[in-house]
């Protein structure tokens, strides 16, 4: 059973700056996983609530937008008294709407606070409120259960090396990076002193999207092109990444698992270019979690290519974005040891590159074979 113990009690020393408004909904974002959090807990339905937010990810606006409303409701109601109330906020509550979307999209355009590597760490312990919001989403990993089985009984991964974590397959989401979020997680149990140090790569669009923005900015995530990444390698940090991305996601099948990895040297270019080992994850059953549906694929496939959109159609339990209840097993498969460059952050022999990525590809085919019980494996 997955569970998160020896959480750490101090906030990180420095984090990254953001604008006020992103602080402002990270708080309220918090303010309502931990109103869920209160609420549901007693019940026992707080993991299958964290599940369907986790689930309806770019719906995570919802609680942001329910808060509000009973922030204003029951705290500025009341202070500005049922006649003002009405006239100013309730009388022109479309005008109040339009105008906090606006002030988020233009924040969301113009901040590049995704770009920034420095204290882009975990902020789930920097105030009481986080924490409690943490318990909501730890709660999680109880209705997804996911064991992490290292390649052998006493394998190791030494934190004063580099690596690059490569994550497959990508799913409706993939699940298993949330185990590289924030230390006394069940990886981070197994492997001491990688996470705290570790940056994932994430869409741009992601980040131009409000509500969901806040939620990866909140996680030690940055923005995904090569300059950022390189940054964060420059300075020292692992980097985790899904690297069949929102391609893989459309592909994604109950019962198989489809690879986009063939044409993906990004991740082995990096590696070689600033002598970090690669090390395969792979998420045994996290395919599984949701239905899908190739309704309109090739357009949705064009889409995807084209604007870097991803559109998948899926549907969980009782036709919802709650996930079937399926244990993931999260293999972490041996590093594969890059030469030491000769000069650190020089762009590799395109030839050497293509090799490495094929050795690469043989240890995940080895790796799904030794763990996958069977399952089919296609890697495109």
């Amino acid at each position: 059973m997955c569970e998160f113990a020896n959480l750490p009690s101090a906030a990180s020393p420095k984090l990254r700056s953001l604008p006020l408004l992103t602080e402002v909904n990270i708080t309220l974002l918090n303010l309502a996983f931990a109103i869920l959090h209160f609420v549901l807990a007693p019940t026992g339905l707080e993991p299958v609530a964290a599940a369907l937010v986790a689930g309806n990810l770019f719906g995570i606006v919802l609680p942001y937008l329910g808060v509000i409303c009973l922030i204003v409701h029951f705290i500025v109601g009341p202070i500005m008294g049922p006649e003002v109330y009405q006239s100013v906020v309730l009388d022109h509550k479309l005008h109040w709407t339009f105008g906090l979307f606006v002030a988020n999209i233009i924040v969301a355009v113009f901040d590049s606070s995704h770009r920034k590597v420095e204290g882009s760490d975990y902020r789930g312990y920097e105030s009481k409120l986080a924490k409690y919001a943490l318990k909501f989403w730890i709660s999680l990993y109880t209705y997804i259960e996911m064991d992490v089985e290292p390649w052998c009984k006493d394998a190791r991964l030494d934190p004063n090396r580099q690596f690059i974590f490569a994550c497959h397959p990508h799913g409706i989401h993939c699940f298993p990076l949330g185990l590289f979020h924030n230390k006394g997680s069940p990886f981070d149990e197994r492997f001491p002193g990688i996470c705290g140090n570790i940056s994932g790569l994430a869409a741009t669009v992601v980040f131009k999207l409000p509500g969901v923005r806040e939620f990866f900015l909140s996680l030690p995530y940055i923005d995904a092109s090569r300059p950022v990444a390189e940054k964060a390698l420059k300075a020292e940090r692992n980097l985790f990444v899904c690297t069949g991305s929102g391609e893989e996601s459309l592909l994604t099948t109950q019962g198989e698992d489809i690879l986009v990895l063939s044409r993906r040297k990004g991740f082995i270019r990096l590696a070689m270019a600033y002598g970090c080992a690669v090390v395969p994850v792979f998420g045994l059953g996290n395919n599984d979690l949701f239905v899908t549906y190739p309704y309109f694929s090739g357009f949705r496939m064009w889409l995807q290519k084209k604007l870097h959109v991803s559109i998948p159609l899926f549907r969980g339990r009782f036709f919802t974005p709650l996930p079937f209840r399926t244990k993931i097993k999260v293999v972490i498969g041996e590093p594969l040891v890059m030469p030491k460059p000769k000069v650190r952050g020089k762009r590799p022999d395109e030839k050497d590159v293509e090799k490495f990525l094929q050795i690469y590809i043989e240890r995940v085919k080895e790796l799904h074979k030794n763990h996958g019980n069977g399952r089919k494996l296609t890697i495109r």
